[in-house]
């Protein structure tokens, strides 16, 4: 569904990527770095808000992938096939949080690796996903075990740092592939927000450095790509689809802090702020694959 492979490559946000990164790490070396409880949870609070608006024109996608083009029908159905997928992903997250975080990951390290899809390879692709996801996991292992003890309220989860530590030097390899190929491709911008992208994930407190990743590389490329696939150029065109469904989602994440009743108000945040965040992805991701075997394919040009 995402093309960002044609998207017409941009250098300002790979260099403010760059800017930032250096600046972020520069700080974090000189030991000066904020990593207390509250600014985990704004972190977390801002990569949901400029994180939410990349998936809304995941319906206006679907549509445009169909030859269907009524009102109702079509609509419909994806927005109940969204709000299942949202449900169910909810339902395990109370169930079993373990196993829904293992499942975000998985999913985030698939959705990250349509950001790398124009260095031409779907393996080199997903090893720079999984290397990023599972950066964290090398130096900050004991910090992620506890947010990951947080997020899902059982010490088990503590062993998903371990799997992520093991993954992290099988992608490295392929990272480095990836991003060789994509300066071979021409897409240096890619090649330095992938890169900026790991080194933030590596070095920095994980929830910042995924922030960085998240707001300034990956919901951008996203956003570009959604609406450039969809001609939509300018706030006017776009901002009918973008604001209300990115007023939902946001709508999932104060139900979710609501239902959590956590006593601290920081760890409320940041957990509901990634629970949310998990919500919202499962059928970002699962719903395209649905659809796909149902909605009837364009009918072919006479």
């Amino acid at each position: 569904m995402t093309d960002i492979a044609t998207a017409p490559q941009h250098p300002l946000p790979a260099a403010l990527m760059m800017a930032v990164t250096i600046g972020a790490v520069a700080l974090q070396l000189a030991g000066g770095f904020p990593d207390s409880a509250a600014f985990t949870a704004i972190a977390s609070v801002v990569l949901l808000v400029v994180g939410v608006p990349h998936g809304s024109f995941d319906i206006a996608l679907l549509r445009r992938a169909s030859a269907d083009r009524s009102p109702t029908g079509p609509v419909a159905i994806l927005f109940a096939l969204y709000l299942a997928c949202a449900l169910a992903m909810y339902l395990v997250w109370r169930i079993e949080p373990v196993l829904a975080l293992a499942g975000f990951l998985v999913m985030a390290m698939a959705h990250f690796a349509e950001d790398w899809a124009e260095c031409g390879s779907r393996i080199a692709a997903a090893g720079l996903a999984v290397a990023i996801v599972s950066a964290p996991a090398l130096l900050h292992g004991g910090e992620l075990g506890a947010l990951f003890v947080v997020l899902t309220g059982r010490d088990a989860a503590a062993a998903l740092v371990d799997m992520l530590a093991l993954a992290a030097p099988i992608a490295s390899p392929l990272a480095i592939i990836a991003l060789v190929r994509l300066m071979q491709a021409g897409r240096a911008a890619l090649a330095v927000s992938a890169g900026c992208s790991l080194a933030a994930m590596l070095l920095l407190p994980p929830v910042i450095g995924f922030a960085l990743f998240f707001c300034l590389v990956h919901s951008p490329l996203q956003f570009r790509a959604h609406a450039d696939t969809l001609g939509l150029h300018g706030v006017r065109q776009w901002a009918g689809i973008v604001v209300p469904l990115s007023l939902g989602g946001l709508a999932v994440a104060g139900a979710v802090f609501l239902a959590n009743g956590t006593a601290s108000v920081a760890t409320n945040l940041f957990a509901s702020s990634f629970m949310a965040l998990s919500i919202l992805t499962a059928p970002h991701m699962l719903v395209p694959m649905i659809a796909a075997r149902w909605l009837p394919r364009p009918a072919p040009a006479v």
